[in-house]
């Protein structure tokens, strides 16, 4: 029996014959999609395609603020709104 995780309804399962015949269940992986930006939903730079397997291992959004949350170009445009409000320029 897989572990619990597994046993829900939304993990794809596979039915694979083994050399000695008999059929195995083998759970296949669920399929990841880039991580967007939050304002324009554009894929951010810097994350790799990757499996949900390959995810755990440790890759780093960027390391400015908002990073791995927001693009480089949307921060620009609500950093200068931002500063813009405050000064009334």
């Amino acid at each position: 029996m897989p572990r619990p995780s597994l046993r829900s309804r939304t993990t794809k399962r596979r039915l694979v014959r083994t050399p000695s015949g008999r059929l195995a269940v083998h759970v296949i992986d669920k399929r990841h999609d880039y991580p967007k930006c939050a304002v324009c939903k554009r894929p951010l730079h810097g994350f790799p395609r990757m499996t949900a397997r390959e995810e755990r291992k440790g890759h780093r959004p960027p390391s400015r603020i908002f990073g791995g949350y927001v693009c480089s170009e949307c921060l620009k445009r609500g950093l200068k709104a931002a500063v813009d409000s405050v000064y009334g320029a």
